[in-house]
């Protein structure tokens, strides 16, 4: 099974990239988690749970690793990665009977938008053009096929997929001509329209989906119940600090993001802070939304409940133990 096959490769892969940042000799009480990118609006709520010291103020020794979306998944199969911070590729892995469950939704909504060249105006003009992704059966995959139907192209034979990375690798590819659309996150979307790239839509337009989250392999789930409900509650806490430091925010943007334009900042701002999640639960809507995106972008047929994908069992008892109503 190409799971299996994999795990071996991501074994080495995750020592190698812990071992590079911290030092590997106390690691018995050490959580980490997989996510793609540290820039950006998906990545923000976890760069502010380790910053400001949420995870550690519910005791738990996190940290946050940037790999490769479909290596995150992989990991956290292999029990390499305790966590995993992406979505769609967790919904995938649910659907084909993989050993796992999103636990948390960090989104309500996309923050995802098409982004072309300047030469391309329209969804129709990217017949025969090389499209950025960041993994095959990832989010930015499944939303472009998504996009491509609904206006009448055909993903397999219309545009050339291109597994790129994460948002700002795609953006570095869109900038230097290497690919000639992408789905990408905010800052990189405003970047690149200052740049004289053409925002077409948010994929919001589309479809309304979750995004980011907790996944987790469900032995964890019954080998760790308290311990998944802190890291919920660590990352409630992030988001509810993104909600209500907004100066603080926008002067992140401008340090580590490099959104020197006070209007932009504030534009990503208003963007992003309404679709970030106050309950950490989506709706069944919503899931049944992406289960059905996820299905298309791989031809699935499994027809598998919600119960199958997600428990928001933990996210209830971390709302109740934060008072969040």
């Amino acid at each position: 099974m190409k799971w299996v096959r994999l795990a071996g490769w991501v074994f080495g892969f995750l020592f190698f990239s812990i071992s590079a940042t911290q030092d590997i000799g106390a690691q018995d009480n050490r959580i980490t988690l997989g996510i793609t990118t540290k820039t950006g609006s998906t990545g923000l709520p976890f760069v502010i749970a380790e910053e400001k010291g949420f995870f550690k103020s519910e005791g738990l020794n996190a940290i946050s690793v940037v790999m490769q979306n479909q290596v995150v998944v992989n990991g956290v199969v292999a029990r390499q990665v305790d966590y995993g911070g992406t979505f769609s590729n967790f919904v995938g892995a649910a659907l084909s009977g993989l050993p796992v469950r999103i636990v948390m939704a960090v989104m309500d909504g996309s923050d995802h938008y098409l982004v072309t060249s300047p030469n391309i105006k329209r969804v129709e003009d990217l017949k025969g053009k090389k499209f950025g992704i960041s993994s095959f059966g990832g989010t930015p995959h499944s939303e472009a096929i998504m996009i491509l139907r609904k206006y009448g192209m055909n993903p397999e034979k219309d545009v050339t997929f291109l597994q790129i990375g994460g948002s700002s690798t795609r953006y570095a590819a869109l900038d230097s001509g290497s690919i000639d659309a992408a789905m990408l996150v905010p800052p990189f979307n405003k970047l690149a329209a200052k740049r004289g790239f053409n925002e077409i839509l948010s994929f919001n337009e589309i479809m309304s989906i979750p995004l980011g989250g907790l996944a987790v392999h469900t032995q964890r789930m019954k080998e760790k119940p308290d311990e998944i409900v802190k890291m919920i509650k660590a990352m409630l806490k992030g988001v509810d600090y993104i909600r209500n430091h907004r100066s603080e925010i926008l002067s992140l943007m401008a340090g580590k993001w490099g959104i020197k334009e006070a209007d932009v900042r504030e534009g990503i701002y208003r963007d992003i802070v309404g679709i970030y999640t106050r309950t950490g639960v989506a709706s069944d809507t919503t899931m049944k939304n992406v289960i059905q995106l996820v299905r298309e972008t791989r031809k699935s047929k499994e027809e598998l409940g919600l119960s199958d994908v997600v428990d928001w069992s933990f996210a209830k008892k971390a709302q109740a133990e934060l008072k969040i109503r």
